[in-house]
C-alpha cells in the first residue's frame, strides 16, 4: 500500500523536503504529490494525500483528521516576507474597501480577516481571486499574496503601501506566527507506523541538513528558479523558523482562539502532537 506525501510548491516549505532520500523513499512505498496549499489541503482532507504539509487553518477546522509531526513548521516571529497585503491606501482606511484574496490559502486570507478587523477595526468587502498582483489592484484597493508570488510582487510593487502580515501580526500579539505544518492523516499514522516514522526522520534531517549548511543548496536553487539575488534567498530562508515549540504553540493556540470567537472554525481544536516514539501531545 503506497503512503502519499503532499509537498507544497512554495519555497518556504522546501528546507523539509530537499534532502529528502526520495529514491529510498520510493523503494519503500512512498509516493510524491506537488500542489499549491489550498489544494493539498483539499487531498489531505479527502484522504488522497496521506501526510505532508498543510496550512494551520486546515489543521483548525479538522483537528480529528491529523497529527502533527512533532517539531517542524513553517513559523515567523515577525516579518514573514512571503505574505502581504499591497493597498492603495492605509491599512487603518480599508474600511468598506474592495480586498482582493488570493485563492491559494486559507490561513493567510483568515489571518489577514483577524488584523484588518479585530487588530484595525476595518470590515473591508473581500473578493476571493487567482493571485495576480496586477489585475487585482487594477479592480480592487488592495490585494493579499503569499508564497512566491508574494516574494515577486514585494520586489516590483507599485501599491503605495505593503503590509507584511507575519510582522502585523507579531506586533499585535507578540508572539510568533505559523503559517503551516506537518501533518499525517490519524488513521493512516495509526495503521502504519513505522513509515510515519520514517517519513518524520527524512523531514526533520532534511531541515537539519538545510539549516547546518546555511540553506545554501536551496539558496542556489531558489535563485535559479525564481531569480532575485542569493543574498536575498539566504536571509529569507535564515529570517523564518522551523521549530514548533512553545512559543509557536502559544502562537498558533492564539490564532485558534481567534478563529473560533470570529465563529471561522466550530470548535476550538486541542492540538495533538504525533512523534516516531509515539509520544501523543494534547494541548489547547
Amino acid at each position: 500500500m503506497s503512503f502519499t506525501i503532499g509537498e507544497i510548491t512554495y519555497t518556504n516549505i522546501q528546507p523539509m523536503f530537499h534532502f529528502l532520500d526520495r529514491a529510498t523513499m520510493r523503494q519503500q512505498g512512498f509516493t510524491f504529490q506537488k500542489a499549491i496549499p489550498a489544494e493539498l489541503n483539499k487531498r489531505m482532507r479527502n484522504g488522497v494525500v496521506d501526510a505532508g504539509g498543510i496550512s494551520s487553518f486546515e489543521y483548525a477546522s479538522n483537528p480529528g483528521a491529523y497529527y502533527i509531526l512533532r517539531d517542524l513548521s513553517v513559523s515567523s516571529k515577525g516579518s514573514v516576507r512571503s505574505i502581504f497585503l499591497f493597498s492603495k491606501r492605509p491599512i487603518e482606511e480599508l474600511d468598506n474597501a474592495s480586498v482582493a484574496l488570493t485563492s491559494s490559502s486559507a490561513t493567510s486570507v483568515h489571518l489577514l480577516k483577524l488584523l484588518l478587523e479585530r487588530r484595525e477595526g476595518v470590515q473591508p468587502v473581500y473578493t476571493v481571486e487567482e493571485p495576480d498582483y496586477k489585475q487585482m489592484l487594477a479592480r480592487h484597493d488592495a490585494c493579499l499574496l503569499i508564497g512566491d508570488d508574494a516574494i515577486k510582487a514585494a520586489e516590483s510593487a507599485e501599491a503605495s503601501y505593503q503590509y507584511d502580515l507575519g510582522r502585523l501580526w507579531f506586533e499585535w500579539t507578540g508572539l510568533p506566527m505559523t503559517y503551516a505544518l506537518l501533518a499525517v492523516r490519524r488513521e493512516k499514522a495509526d495503521q502504519d507506523p513505522e513509515r510515519t516514522g520514517k517519513l518524520h526522520r527524512q523531514l526533520i534531517d532534511s531541515l537539519h541538513l538545510c539549516q547546518t549548511t546555511g540553506f545554501e543548496a536551496l539558496t542556489e536553487k531558489s535563485a535559479a528558479e525564481h531569480g532575485l539575488t542569493r543574498s536575498f534567498w539566504e536571509s529569507y530562508f535564515q529570517n523564518l523558523r522551523y521549530e514548533l515549540n512553545e512559543e509557536e504553540f502559544a502562537g498558533l493556540s492564539l490564532f485558534c482562539r481567534m478563529l473560533y470567537e470570529e465563529q471561522y472554525i466550530p470548535e476550538k481544536p486541542t492540538i495533538e502532537v504525533w512523534a516516531s516514539d509515539r509520544y501523543r501531545m494534547g494541548l489547547r
